[in-house]
């Protein structure tokens, strides 16, 4: 039985191109990482889908850069970081600072 697009979760070894979390190891890791295949260059940008476009992201990578227009695996890199740093600020000021969690 052949899966769709088996040959991009091959070449790409089973990991994430964006932040490098394998699933290759073991079903654990398989399943925590939720891996899909994503279109680099989203469709609604104008992105194909020809296996040159496709790469294997983590479901947080994946979700992180969503349809944010890039043309290479380095500027879904770049998207993704600048998100991390967003969710970063806003977890310090929402969770850290609140005073209303307790621990």
């Amino acid at each position: 039985m052949s899966y769709p697009r088996q040959n991009i979760y091959e070449r790409d070894n089973y990991t994430c191109q964006y932040c490098g979390f394998s699933g290759a190891s073991d079903f654990e890791s398989w399943q925590l990482g939720w891996f899909a295949i994503d279109h680099i260059k989203p469709r609604k940008h104008g992105g194909s889908d020809d296996d040159s476009n496709l790469t294997v992201a983590c479901h947080p990578c994946n979700s992180m850069k969503s349809a944010t227009d890039c043309n290479s695996i380095e500027d879904g890199k770049k998207a993704i970081a600048i998100k991390i740093e967003e969710r970063k600020r806003w977890f310090k000021k929402y969770v850290l600072e609140n005073p209303n969690i307790k621990s």
